[in-house]
């Protein structure tokens, strides 16, 4: 899993390691939902950037609406979208959860386009039930879509599910930075720090990224 011996650029085996870790908790239950709906939350968001045929899947028509617009152009996500998902029945808890597994799947499969290479197989579902876990603080809706831990912020997006956040939190450390060194105007990994921001800028732009 995650073999880039083939790539056409050397690639950090911390990196991979990492990209194993999202698969792993990708077919593992999550807080709001199953293993299998996780993989099939996943499969939507890949056919649907994809422009192929969304694939049969045991998931509520919401979630199958949201899965594919995060999957193929999450700009075009509207306040209104959120608020018609919930009123059909995507709770904002599981719908959190949802982009939380979108953006992790979307991450890696990006990485492997930049570099020509197959994306890597959905891993097979792990039975169990989804965890249900409650935020430890309470939560708002204020001028974001979704709940949240505090005022809106791009780091705080998914606290309404900790452990989603935390996820992405770690991968982000891995392909980008950690919130520690981004503290550090001098921090280095492969290209420079004013380097790495004119890239991840570059990508908000093209990515339509309004915030």
């Amino acid at each position: 899993m995650f073999d880039f011996a083939a790539a056409p650029l050397p690639i950090r085996e911390d990196l991979a390691d990492a990209f194993r870790h999202v698969w792993k908790r990708l077919a593992s239950p999550g807080t709001w939902w199953a293993g299998a709906e996780r993989v099939a939350i996943a499969a939507v968001a890949r056919a649907a950037y994809a422009s192929a045929d969304i694939p049969p899947v045991d998931l509520p028509e919401p979630a199958i609406e949201a899965a594919a617009l995060l999957g193929q152009r999450p700009s075009a996500v509207t306040r209104s979208h959120v608020a018609d998902w919930g009123e059909r029945g995507l709770d904002p808890y599981r719908y959190v959860e949802l982009i939380g597994v979108v953006s992790q799947v979307t991450t890696v499969d990006t990485f492997h386009r930049g570099l020509a290479m197959n994306l890597e197989p959905l891993p097979v579902p792990s039975a169990g039930e989804p965890s249900h876990e409650e935020p430890a603080s309470p939560v708002s809706v204020t001028k974001a879509w979704v709940p949240m831990i505090g005022p809106p912020n791009i780091p705080i997006t998914l606290s309404a599910v900790p452990a989603e956040m935390a996820a992405l939190e770690h991968l982000s450390g891995f392909a980008y930075m950690t919130y520690e060194e981004m503290q550090n105007p001098a921090f280095q990994r492969g290209l420079s720090r004013a380097q790495m921001e004119l890239v991840a800028s570059r990508t908000s732009a093209i990515n339509e990224c309004f915030y």
